[in-house]
């Protein structure tokens, strides 16, 4: 038995679909074997807490059958994974790639990888959402003084004064990663600056404060 095995790409999209890229299936379906290299996540057990359960290496494609299965050869040589060498055959399915690279561009707009590059911006995020499982309930828009922050404070709008004035108690990531948990404001995010906007409790509804 191998000691690693493929990572469903899929599941990890419905976990994370604003921050985790993995391409569509009408993109894989335009891939040629022969002229693509696609990356693979090898899932593998480690007791050392110091090395990752995972390598991310390229395949290069080389056929596909009739019922879905893809086989290609490993591109390079692990590093953590001892039963894997370049060159080595592997066989795998849409849902285990996360990535491509082809001679020839594909003449297709990648939506995903947009909407992902567009959530990238960072926010000002409570630990109440973060880490303790509040629901967004407040956020307002101030002055981007960094060029990657979007200007957002994400709030749950139960945070005292005394928590809302320590730093700790906030952190500074992006705006996908906040929509992963709670996406209900997705489309307050192109209000101008100087927004503040509440949750109704009652119809889930944001409103502006004056």
């Amino acid at each position: 038995m191998p000691s690693w095995k493929l990572e469903n790409a899929e599941e990890i999209l419905k976990e994370a679909p604003y921050t985790f890229y993995k391409p569509s299936d009408t993109i894989v379906n335009q891939l040629i074997p022969g002229e693509a290299t696609v990356k693979l996540i090898f899932l593998f057990d480690s007791d050392n807490p110091e090395v990752p359960n995972a390598e991310r290496m390229w395949v290069i494609m080389e056929s596909m059958d009739n019922i879905g299965n893809y086989l290609g050869t490993l591109d390079n040589d692990p590093f953590y994974i001892k039963d894997l060498k370049a060159g080595d055959l592997i066989t795998f399915r849409k849902e285990h790639i996360i990535d491509y690279d082809t001679l020839d561009e594909l003449d297709i707009e990648d939506s995903l990888a947009g909407m992902i590059e567009k959530f990238n911006k960072k926010c000002l995020v409570s630990n109440h959402i973060m880490k303790d499982g509040f629901t967004v309930g407040r956020l307002y828009r101030e002055e981007e003084d960094y060029e990657d922050y979007s200007g957002w404070t994400i709030m749950s709008d139960h945070e005292t004064q005394e928590y809302a004035d320590d730093p700790a108690n906030f952190q500074y990531i992006s705006l996908g990663k906040v929509l992963n948990i709670d996406d209900s404001f997705i489309h307050l995010l192109e209000e101008p600056i100087g927004s503040d906007l509440v949750k109704d409790s009652i119809t889930g509804k944001y409103f502006l404060v004056d």
